[in-house]
């Protein structure tokens, strides 16, 4: 069975999701996830339509998995997020805005599986699997 909870961090040190400047038991940066994980189970309650365009409810395994995999970035030291939202194609998206017209997605498409994309300007779209090739 995979997982996010494992012995391992979810996000290396390598990653590019935005780390948080200050240490994760701030309760600036506290609040700012805290926020987004009610959004989050906000977002689990949505029914189908919920966006009055035809959308369907989100997938509860989903939600759940962004769930599990926003309080282990919390614990990792990432920063709390921009935005947290349900895309109508039942992906739950987390985006940063770090600066300097950079803004990483990352997408939870399916129960523990994201993929992160890096938009710098200039540069070429960069897009990784998180977690990928970890042992």
């Amino acid at each position: 069975m995979t997982t996010w909870a494992m012995r391992r961090p979810v996000v290396s040190e390598e990653s590019e999701l935005p780390r948080s400047p200050i240490k994760t038991d701030s309760d600036g940066e506290n609040s700012k996830w805290s926020a987004w994980i009610d959004e989050l189970l906000t977002i689990r309650q949505l029914e189908d339509d919920w966006d009055g365009q035809g959308a369907p409810a989100p997938v509860t395994d989903v939600v759940d998995s962004s769930l599990i995999l926003a309080l282990l970035m919390r614990r990792e030291g990432i920063a709390a997020p921009n935005l947290v939202t349900q895309g109508p194609s039942g992906r739950v998206h987390f985006d940063w805005l770090p600066g300097d017209g950079k803004y990483v997605e990352l997408q939870v498409s399916a129960p523990n599986q994201a993929f992160v994309y890096i938009h710098t300007p200039g540069l070429p779209l960069r897009q990784y699997a998180l977690g990928d090739n970890r042992s």
